[in-house]
């Protein structure tokens, strides 16, 4: 063997390249190739938590108060939301879709508990004490699927595939349950 080292595997070893793949010897694994990006991989970035925080938390209370009734519950659904999400934020794929499917559970959650509290029904409304949002009462009187479906798509603009995507039900699924909630609120406002 010669002393002497080939300037072209010195070239490849400096810059990072391995010019000639060594042999693999028993019992051990083969090492591992440094594979660089291409230019058409895409490049994830992931944002702090504390940026989505402040970015997404006012739509995500707006939600979950179109779904419960009261700015404190929603506050509160979106809160439990973000801190069920922090251990795995770095994990996360699609953050946003994430954060809004928790804050639905969470609020699904909040009126499970609320038909728990209340067996009775309520008294009936005199004429004269109408809520100042009349469409948004009867919005939150839907059952739990239509109401749902109906904030995600009328309220939050979302479109049938991410409508399907948060509650995790079928596109088809999706536009019959609007269809009937639709009918619904035509029956109810009219």
């Amino acid at each position: 063997m010669s002393a002497h080292i080939d300037p072209l595997i010195a070239a490849g070893t400096e810059s990072g390249h391995a010019a000639f793949e060594p042999a693999v010897q028993e019992g051990r694994p083969a090492p591992r190739q440094r594979v660089a990006p291409s230019e058409t991989s895409t490049l994830r970035v992931v944002e702090d938590i504390e940026s989505a925080y402040q970015r997404l938390y006012p739509g995500l209370v707006r939600l979950a108060f179109l779904l419960v009734d009261t700015q404190e519950l929603a506050e509160e659904a979106v809160q439990d939301a973000f801190t069920k999400v922090y251990p795995k934020w770095s994990r996360i794929e699609t953050p946003e879709a994430y954060l809004r499917t928790c804050v639905i559970n969470a609020c699904r959650k909040v009126q499970r508990r609320r038909r728990v509290a209340r067996r009775t029904p309520e008294p009936l409304v005199e004429h004269g004490e109408l809520h100042a949002d009349h469409l948004a009462d009867v919005v939150r009187a839907l059952p739990s699927p239509m109401k749902e479906a109906v904030v995600l798509r009328y309220y939050v603009q979302l479109s049938d595939v991410d409508i399907a995507r948060t509650l995790g039900i079928a596109p088809g699924t999706v536009k019959s349950t609007l269809h009937r909630a639709r009918a619904l609120l035509k029956k109810e406002l009219s």
